[in-house]
């Protein structure tokens, strides 16, 4: 018989994929679990879903040899998920442990590894501009802060979540009618995708940290998951030219809300009210699905005016995230 004041070692183990390549579902509810409790003890309520879990767990950038779950004894205490972008040269970090007496030993390990897996991917990258280990938490999770600092990386940029409910009377009462000469393409083919990319990447080239994306890289990223919506991703034109884009997606369904999680313009066709036209059209198309409310996210100082838009429209900034970076040499 053990002694019941030993300390039990953590162990850890990869996460585990079926033979298609899809992330085994006990795991997904694992990590969900996890994730949850982490969200509830920094914000009060959870903020992801078993599609947005599993989405994350299925991206082809995803380093699988970095990623595993902490385990003391049987019991799963902890995840951690790395990504390699080689495009971005970036590696993201992530480690969820819910707080309790290990939480901190759980952390230190997810960091260590993740920072170990960044100089990985620096020695394997071809040469040229530098790389950056990136990570994450809620403005209020000072537990996580403590240890994101302690391993080296420091503030970046400020991140809001930002929400409209359906109930709002700035969501307007009927479906807004499109002006003369603006349409909205809404096609889930090869053709079509590629005219989005396009429209993403000339929508972005000046934001924070943005690397412009190859077709195949892009939709290996888009497609790997369950979350995309096809109807709701959103082609709009002016006089038949691609001015602007709004990709809807579920990873918010799970908890009642829409999620729109890209709005773009062209610079040449700004100022028309293109973006807030699009938004309009989320969230009445939110409301009929029955959502409680729209959700995005944005960065903070977007250098397009993205929160004033927002706030236009009636959103708010219901969550706050603190980004912090770290070179790797």
């Amino acid at each position: 018989m053990g002694d019941p004041g030993e300390v039990i070692a953590l162990t850890t183990r990869p996460v585990r994929f079926t033979e298609n390549g899809a992330p085994d579902r006990d795991d997904v509810a694992t990590a969900v679990a996890l994730i949850t409790a982490c969200d509830v003890a920094a914000i009060g309520e959870p903020d992801t879903g078993p599609a947005d879990v599993g989405a994350l767990l299925s991206i082809p950038t995803m380093d699988r040899d970095a990623s595993f779950l902490v385990l003391e004894g049987d019991t799963v205490v902890g995840v951690a998920w790395v990504e390699n972008d080689v495009d971005g040269r970036d590696t993201f970090i992530e480690v969820f442990s819910p707080p309790g007496p290990r939480a901190r030993e759980v952390l230190d390990l997810g960091l260590t590894r993740g920072l170990e897996a960044a100089r990985r991917h620096r020695q394997a990258a071809p040469e040229g501009a530098g790389w950056t280990a990136r990570s994450g938490c809620w403005l209020a999770d000072a537990a996580y802060a403590e240890a994101i600092t302690a391993h080296g990386l420091t503030p970046s940029r400020i991140f809001y979540r930002m929400r409209i409910a359906s109930s709002s009377p700035q969501v307007p009462a009927v479906m807004p009618p499109l002006p003369d000469g603006v349409e909205i393409v809404v096609a889930d083919d090869e053709v079509t995708h590629r005219r989005i990319l396009a429209v993403d990447n000339d929508s972005f080239a000046e934001h924070y940290n943005f690397t412009p994306r190859e077709y195949d890289a892009w939709w290996a990223h888009w497609s790997a998951g369950t979350t995309r919506d096809p109807a709701g991703w959103w082609l709009l034109t002016v006089d038949g030219q691609d001015a602007a884009i709004c990709l809807l997606d579920e990873s918010r369904a799970e908890i009642g809300d829409g999620y729109v999680a890209v709005l773009g313009v062209r610079v040449p066709y700004r100022g028309r009210g293109l973006a807030q036209l699009l938004l309009r059209r989320a969230f009445v198309h939110y409301r009929e699905l029955g959502r409680a409310g729209t959700q995005l996210g944005v960065d903070a100082e977007n250098a397009t005016g993205a929160v004033r838009l927002y706030e236009s429209v009636g959103m708010s900034v219901t969550r706050v995230l603190q980004g912090y970076s770290r070179p790797i040499p």
